[in-house]
Parts: structure tokens; C-alpha cells; sequence
């Protein structure tokens, strides 16, 4: 089916013959993906990175679109997802604001999702990822990840801000 410009039978995360490869990278490539990094790392200079305070903002505003926020619920033993813009809908081929992880993933990428998860907001480092989305031996999705972590609006608690930017969405 094609909607928008997109062919969402491409798009289904759980779909049978989907691989994911994930290489980390060292710093991103693409333009959103340095103008967020950038922008979390001048705020983590001063007083951290706050939802709310930080984003939505002005500087992020042509982005908007390919962030996303983790909350963990049940000690971390979840997330759930508190906002994803339009470009996760065309990675997962459905608004994923609102969900948990578990209602996302199969069972078998649910553990390292969440563990990646987990590791952003233990390390307070960002990660940076080359993803390509492979069916039947073609790439139908590359883009470029990030994984922030941030503050919660009233600061008591840290979130992953994960950013897609696709590499054909130039």
C-alpha cells in the first residue's frame, strides 16, 4: 500500500524476513542527526537535556519529526514510548506514541531493545548507529540512529530521546 509517498509494505518491523543491522558509528553523518547532538550537547554542558525545556524548541523545530521519547515504566523493566514523530511511522508502519516497547517488538528483539535502552541512560553517552533494514537480501530502509538520554520536565528522572534520520529523506 502506498500512502503520503510511502510504501508501508515495506515499513513492518515484524514482518517475516526482516533483518536489522545496527553498526555503531562514531559520530553521525547526516544533518539532523549533528544538528541534535550538537544541540544535546550544549545543553548537557550547562544543566542537562529537559523535555520540555530543550525540546520542543525553535533550533529543533525542522526535526521534530524524527525524534521520539523512552519513558522506562516498571522499574525499567519497560518503556514506554511518550512521543514519536512521523518518521517512526515509517519505520514501524504505525504511530508508535503510546505504546511499551513489549507492544512493538517480537520477544526476541524486545531484551536487546530494551537493554539498549537501558545502557543510553546508564552511560549518559550518546549512541550513534548506521541501521539498515534488509528483506530478502535489499536494503529497504537506512538511516542513521541516536540514542540521548535526557531529563524528564521535572527532572526527578532520566528518558532516552532516540532520533531517526533516514538517509534518503535529504
Amino acid at each position: 500500500m502506498q500512502a503520503l509517498g510511502l510504501v508501508w509494505g515495506n515499513l513492518d518491523s515484524l514482518a517475516a524476513n526482516v533483518e536489522v543491522i545496527r553498526t555503531e558509528i562514531p559520530t553521525p553523518t547526516l544533518y539532523g542527526a549533528k544538528l541534535l547532538l550538537d544541540h544535546w550537547r550544549s545543553r548537557e554542558a550547562r544543566d542537562g537535556f529537559v523535555v520540555g525545556r530543550d525540546v520542543p524548541s525553535r533550533d529543533l523545530a525542522g526535526i521534530l519529526r524524527n525524534l521520539a521519547l523512552y519513558e522506562p515504566i516498571d522499574g525499567g523493566a519497560d518503556f514506554r514510548v511518550r512521543l514519536a514523530g512521523s518518521a517512526f511511522m515509517r519505520r514501524f508502519g504505525r504511530d508508535i506514541t503510546g505504546l511499551t516497547l513489549s507492544a512493538i517488538y517480537d520477544p526476541a528483539k524486545l531484551d536487546e531493545k530494551r537493554a539498549a535502552l537501558t545502557e543510553v541512560i546508564r552511560a549518559k553517552k550518546p549512541v550513534i548507529v548506521d541501521v539498515k533494514v534488509v528483506r530478502e537480501r535489499r536494503t529497504v530502509l537506512r538511516f542513521e540512529g541516536l540514542g540521548l538520554r535526557v531529563l524528564s520536565p521535572d527532572r526527578k528522572d532520566a528518558w532516552v530521546m532516540g532520533g531517526l534520520f533516514y538517509s534518503d529523506w535529504l
